[in-house]
């Protein structure tokens, strides 16, 4: 068989796998995207994608079947883009002879996709936890008044965080305790600039200003993943 031969062959099945990979990747994107590299390198990210993608090359395969006529990679481009309206049709496993009998007994594919996907965020939350806690440890040892300029920083350089808008946030901060502003302040460059930024931050700052002690004795850190 030519080359020519194989790319016609299984172009389509590499559009429709390519096209449901990047929708789960859009949804790790959106959903972790302030520590989104470590994200994507945990294990169960590669996990969703791959299962979206072979759920999609899945669905091409019925539709193939069912529509011989139509043009592979049209049927392609329409199975990546929307297999998952597929997935919300409800499947009879039992179907009673008559209404009196009772219901049929059904599965519906997109609760058993939704049940994976929550799974699958779950643990991939689980994955990244340890280091953004011990981040979070080493940012409330800064003083509150250094990590509220930071937070003020931030808000200037953003393209996306209004300055007024963050002003109106450290306000509303200033009632509660140093410990709970310090940590209030930390997961707010955690999560609105990202777990690299704030690494990146404490390394610049943690040698420039003085680190006072944790507000409370700390349990002993296991080492580091390598």
């Amino acid at each position: 068989m030519a080359a020519h031969e194989v790319v016609n062959a299984l172009g389509p099945y590499l559009v429709a796998f390519l096209l449901a990979c990047l929708w789960a990747l859009t949804e790790v994107i959106q959903t972790f995207r302030s520590d989104l590299r470590r994200a994507l390198w945990s294990r169960w990210s590669g996990l969703l994608i791959g299962v979206n993608g072979a759920f999609a090359l899945l669905v091409f395969l019925l539709a193939r079947s069912a529509f011989p006529s139509a043009h592979p990679y049209l049927l392609a481009l329409a199975t990546g883009v929307g297999w998952q309206a597929f997935i919300r049709t409800r499947i009879n496993l039992l179907q009673p002879l008559s209404p009196a009998m009772g219901e049929a007994v059904s599965l519906s594919l997109a609760d058993l996709y939704g049940r994976f996907q929550r799974f699958c965020w779950e643990q991939i939350n689980q994955s990244l936890l340890y280091g953004r806690i011990r981040l979070l440890e080493r940012a409330v040892r800064l003083p509150v008044e250094e990590l509220e300029r930071q937070v003020r920083l931030f808000a200037h350089a953003s393209a996306l965080h209004p300055p007024e808008q963050v002003e109106a946030h450290l306000r509303k901060l200033r009632d509660r305790g140093q410990e709970e502003q310090a940590l209030a302040l930390a997961a707010y460059l955690l999560n609105q600039g990202g777990y690299d930024f704030l690494q990146e931050l404490l390394r610049g700052r943690e040698g420039d200003v003085r680190i006072g002690p944790p507000p409370h004795p700390l349990p002993a850190q296991q080492p580091a993943d390598r």
